[in-house]
């Protein structure tokens, strides 16, 4: 017996959101990470590639440093501003912005595909159409988006954080819902009104959950590609640059994990406030002899 589909328009507490997860990422994910390799691929090569040299220059100049005891004898001429804030260090910054911005919006497009045509799968080029609609939107407004919870962060976490909870749906409100800035803006407030701590718990839990099993996979990826470097080269600049180059690849597909579970909550939280699925399964009565399959599960 085939799987049943998952309904993204459902109410779901914090298990059956990390469930749901799971089960979508399962379901998707040969087609789902076809569309993020092959459309965010330029951006996360580019990210990976200037900080490999980044860390190269950088950190590599600084272990060569310390390995031959200069910067402990004060014979160390280098300057630090120099290494860190280097032409390479910027092009980091505009390549992380960018690779951010182009995951949010390939999986958003999966997802407004999968709801629109009702749990069809879509294949690269209808991503690829409504990834052209919507990246340089997305791009442009996760800027004032990124600075006012950096803004909250930096003169009282508190506030930063509570920004970066309300302000996680906002890529799939813009796109979802074709709203402007300041509708998706304020529509993250109104969302998330009296559920704030449920859907900061699944954010949290999404993200410790990535980072543990980007970490674990990363350590040990690394250790091997870091070694197999150096043995290489000899080098421990080159080994340093290789290594992380590989890890931000490789660690970059772990983010899907985060944001299939942020947006099933943005999912939740639109169900709650505006019923929309459940006023659809009401509309479609008698079209589809499935229809109440799984309404068991949520009412």
């Amino acid at each position: 017996m085939a799987e049943q589909k998952i309904e993204l328009r459902k109410i779901r507490d914090f298990g059956l959101n990390i469930n749901d997860t799971f089960i979508f990422l399962r379901q998707n994910l040969k087609p789902l990470l076809q569309s993020f390799f092959a459309i965010c691929g330029i951006f996360m090569l580019g990210q990976a590639i200037f900080n490999g040299i980044y860390q190269s220059h950088s950190m590599g100049g600084i272990l060569q440093e310390l390995l031959s005891g200069k910067v402990r004898t004060g014979k160390y001429n280098g300057n630090p501003y120099a290494s860190i804030f280097s032409i390479e260090y910027f092009m980091v910054i505009i390549f992380m912005l960018l690779t951010f911005a182009s995951m949010k919006v390939v999986v958003g497009a999966y997802l407004k595909y999968y709801l629109e045509h009702d749990g069809q799968q879509p294949g690269i080029e209808e991503i690829w159409s409504m990834y052209k609609k919507y990246f340089f939107k997305i791009f442009f407004y996760s800027i004032p988006i990124g600075l006012l919870t950096i803004t909250g962060a930096v003169f009282c976490v508190v506030p930063g954080v509570y920004l970066w909870a309300v302000l996680v749906p906002f890529t799939f409100v813009v796109m979802i819902e074709d709203a402007g800035f300041s509708t998706a803006f304020y529509r993250c407030f109104e969302i998330i009104k009296g559920n704030f701590w449920p859907a900061f718990a699944v954010y949290l839990v999404a993200f410790i959950i990535y980072y543990i099993s980007s970490g674990i996979i990363s350590v040990v990826v690394g250790l091997i590609i870091g070694l197999a470097a150096y043995f290489t080269t000899k080098d421990i600049g080159t080994t340093v640059g290789i290594a992380t180059s590989f890890l931000n690849i490789f660690s970059f597909t772990f983010y899907i994990i985060y944001f299939i579970s942020a947006a099933l909550q943005y999912f939740s939280l639109t169900e709650q406030r505006d019923g929309t699925g459940i006023l659809n399964r009401i509309d479609n009565i008698g079209s589809d002899k499935n229809n109440f399959d799984n309404i068991e599960e949520q009412y």
